[in-house]
């Protein structure tokens, strides 16, 4: 077996629970889970057998002769700090405050694969999935944001910018992915799941508090079911995530697929294009 160890640092405050869904804890199983939710958006596939096949290949399945993971995943915390955070720093009404895991906090990944080439794979895949998304609730809207510190203890220093990013989404879905008018856009269609439309970065913020302020202020402005506010509740569309830069943060902003039920309330658009607006913008 070939090992890969990536150290990892918490951008933003991370609710992330054990089996009582309260005390903080970082779960392997939501690591890699997060990476199958990316890797689905990545491929962008329309043909939905073909998706579930390959994902099985990768990641295991439960149907007869798809086995087990090609990839191991363990987590090792090595300095946790753990307070409450507000997950609604937004709102003035709504000051509950959850346990978390906080910025600052460092803890090692350990990939375990069969060969070089399959090690490659998921670290390429795991750098993609903490830079478009987070873990735990509300990583959709800036939370749980992690960053690979260092890899196989060897200072990770790139500058993760849209080029940087491309090149990831690129060795995972076969260059499909291009840089145009500053913004990522999928050359690939897929089918009816959430796969990625568009990547967007924002401006730089000071400090990381105030970027979750801005992104939960726009959430509120923006409540439509095309973002997910509406009976039964689904899943935003627009997912958020946050990257350190050298002296400030930075919001990357992903547009998936909208993909609701049929009986789904009317949604706007135009609501989600706002809510984006409201988040890149100064």
């Amino acid at each position: 077996m070939e090992e890969l160890k990536l150290t990892c640092e918490v951008i933003t405050p991370m609710f992330m629970a054990g089996a009582d869904e309260k005390t903080p804890e970082l779960r392997p199983s939501e690591f890699k889970g997060m990476m199958r939710f990316w890797w689905r958006a990545i491929k962008a596939e329309d043909d939905i057998e073909r998706l579930r096949k390959e994902e099985a290949k990768l990641f295991g399945g439960t149907r007869e002769g798809e086995g087990k993971s090609k990839v191991k995943i363990r987590i090792f915390p090595r300095k946790i700090e753990i307070d409450k955070a507000k997950p609604l720093p937004h709102s003035d009404t709504k000051q509950f405050e959850l346990s978390s895991i906080l910025p600052t906090s460092t803890f090692e990944v350990v990939l375990s694969c069969r060969n070089d080439s399959e090690i490659d794979f998921y670290k390429t895949l795991f750098l993609a999935s903490t830079v478009l998304g987070g873990f735990g609730k509300r990583s959709r809207r800036g939370f749980g944001s992690v960053r690979a510190v260092s890899i196989n203890d060897e200072l990770f220093r790139q500058n993760i910018d849209l080029n940087f990013i491309v090149g990831l989404l690129n060795r995972i879905r076969n260059n499909t992915y291009i840089v145009e008018e500053g913004k990522i856009i999928n050359n690939k269609r897929g089918g009816n799941y959430p796969w990625i439309k568009k990547i967007e970065v924002g401006k730089r913020v000071d400090n990381f508090n105030d970027l979750l302020k801005k992104i939960g202020q726009a959430s509120h402005n923006n409540k439509n079911p095309s973002n997910g506010n509406a009976t039964p509740r689904m899943a935003s569309p627009i997912y958020v995530s946050v990257i350190r830069h050298i002296d400030g943060y930075i919001p990357v902003v992903t547009t998936l697929n909208s993909r609701f039920p049929s009986n789904y309330p009317r949604w706007d658009f135009n609501k989600q294009n706002s809510f984006i607006k409201e988040v890149t913008s100064v």
